[in-house]
């Protein structure tokens, strides 16, 4: 699942912005579609933590945001000034993520993809002790024998 394309790309920082990002000698549409790949594999763990997966192509323009902005990063040359500034908005919209995940911020166009909580006094398949609960009936026969 991606969550932004080339046309995104260019959209917002123009078609020139990829060319002086990637050497002559490298594929621009195989180097952009594996940075949107990757960025997207680096953002599903922030975003597993609260929507279920995967979201639908265009479901929210900040996610966007982020997979140009972190795929732009994985593009951009070592030690060059442009890279510092790429460098900070990746940085900037990976502390989003984190504080998506976290919930101190919500995307309101991807309420309906919210995993449940849990219902009070219960623990939730995920949970972090160990315990696992189902709610299948017992199957125990009459008099209390194994079956």
């Amino acid at each position: 699942m991606t969550y932004a394309t080339r046309a995104d790309i260019e959209a917002i920082y123009g078609a020139n912005h990829l060319a002086t990002l990637v050497a002559h000698d490298v594929d621009l549409d195989v180097a952009v579609g594996r940075a949107l790949d990757a960025a997207a594999r680096q953002m599903e763990p922030y975003l597993r933590k609260r929507y279920r997966l995967p979201l639908p192509a265009g479901a929210s323009a900040m996610l966007m945001q982020c997979a140009i902005d972190i795929a732009c990063w994985q593009l951009a040359p070592a030690g060059d000034r442009i890279s510092e500034q790429i460098e900070k908005r990746a940085k900037l919209r990976l502390e989003f993520l984190r504080e998506l995940a976290a919930g101190k911020v919500d995307l309101v166009e991807l309420d309906s993809y919210l995993l449940q909580p849990a219902a009070e006094g219960t623990v939730s398949e995920g949970s972090t002790s160990g315990a696992a609960f189902s709610a299948d009936q017992r199957r125990w026969p009459a008099g209390g024998d194994m079956l």
